[in-house]
């Protein structure tokens, strides 16, 4: 069964009641009704909606960030015309998502134009709010007219079906390592239990080592493939699909600027890491998600307990479908400051020490 937390009462007895299908004799999982539970709301009043599902990750703080961009996007494009499609979204996160009560989105319609329309979306729970985000909309592109048109290409990487996917990865680790430590073999086991409804698969490769530690080579780049886990059997709803990759891009992302400082997610050195906005810019309509995207990103910077990503995800014709940016909370443990401090004291005091003996000797 799913590790999803969800909710039910009175209200929302319409909802699945469970994303799991018998099939004899044994269990089968829909993970297209999984993702489409997943990013979908229900309209409890005018401009009003709820979220059906929230998934709280293993040791995570609160409910998935990408769920919640996801669901407020879906909440803002349910009061639009059916001829506009998103085409950008910024979005700040406030407070932590308790995982097991719903999320309420308040729609405000900020501007309906002919060829555009602005909502803000305030998500809260228990009157507080816990995420705000703006999401612009324009009319479908007439392909008649002629622009200006150009693109960055994307980056020559070795195809989703040559590579393991995040499962199957950590299913190795726990079958050929040694000595893990139980802590991280209980993460391992609780996100093998998940069964999530997104297919990940990272193209830099760690070896079991460099992922049971959580020390990597620095790289400021990582690239990985995602597509859902079943089809979607809907190619002309474009609201899922851009949805899906709503959801999907707060995956993986803000953890970049850590692994440019050498540390992966399970490194015992990072202390914190969470996001703090999350930006998107859809460039076509034309997105599949339930086909192979692939998410280029890349972390200028690290500094002052924050890092920053930049993204872009290409459709598998080499297509660019949407810009990415997030900055986030990345901190080091409080023993790792320590070590470091101490470090930085000790180095201070051999270096005054040398350059006292170096004056002596004049």
């Amino acid at each position: 069964m799913s590790n999803y937390t969800t909710y039910r009462n009175s209200d929302i007895d319409e909802l699945d009641k469970t994303a799991d299908i018998k099939e004899e004799g044994t269990e089968t999982i829909d993970f297209a009704l999984r993702m489409r539970n997943a990013i979908d709301v229900k309209l409890i009043d005018t401009d009003l909606y709820m979220s059906k599902e929230l998934w709280l990750p293993f040791g995570s703080r609160g409910a998935f960030g990408g769920q919640i961009v996801a669901q407020a996007l879906k909440a803002a494009w349910e009061t639009v015309p059916e001829d506009f499609f998103v085409h950008s979204l910024h979005a700040y996160f406030i407070l932590a998502c308790n995982a097991e009560i719903p999320v309420i989105y308040e729609v405000q319609r900020i501007r309906d134009g002919k060829s555009f329309a602005t909502r803000i979306v305030n998500a809260k729970q228990k009157g507080k709010a816990i995420f705000v985000c703006t999401c612009s909309f324009a009319t479908k592109y007439d392909e008649n007219i002629i622009s200006l048109s150009h693109q960055t290409e994307m980056p020559n990487v070795v195809a989703p079906e040559a590579l393991p996917s995040d499962v199957e990865v950590l299913q190795n680790v726990l079958t050929m390592a040694e000595n893990i430590p139980e802590k991280l073999k209980k993460k391992a086991r609780k996100r093998l239990a998940e069964e999530l409804p997104v297919d990940y698969r990272a193209v830099t490769q760690y070896t079991p080592e460099e992922i049971i530690t959580g020390n990597i080579t620095p790289n400021p780049c990582s690239q990985r493939w995602f597509k859902t886990r079943d089809d979607l059997n809907d190619d002309e709803d474009a609201k899922l699909h851009a949805c899906i990759v709503a959801y999907a891009s707060d995956s993986g992302f803000v953890s970049t600027s850590a692994a440019a400082n050498g540390y992966s997610l399970n490194s015992s050195k990072i202390g914190m890491m969470t996001s703090l906005d999350h930006s998107i810019w859809f460039h076509t309509a034309n997105v599949k998600a339930d086909d192979w995207l692939l998410y280029d990103i890349h972390s200028p910077r690290t500094n002052q307990g924050r890092g920053m990503v930049f993204g872009r995800i290409y459709s598998r014709d080499g297509t660019l479908i949407a810009t990415t940016a997030q900055e986030g909370v990345v901190r080091l443990s409080e023993h790792e400051q320590q070590k470091r401090r101490q470090r930085q004291q000790e180095m201070g005091s051999s270096s005054l020490t040398n350059h006292n003996s170096g004056h002596s000797k004049l």
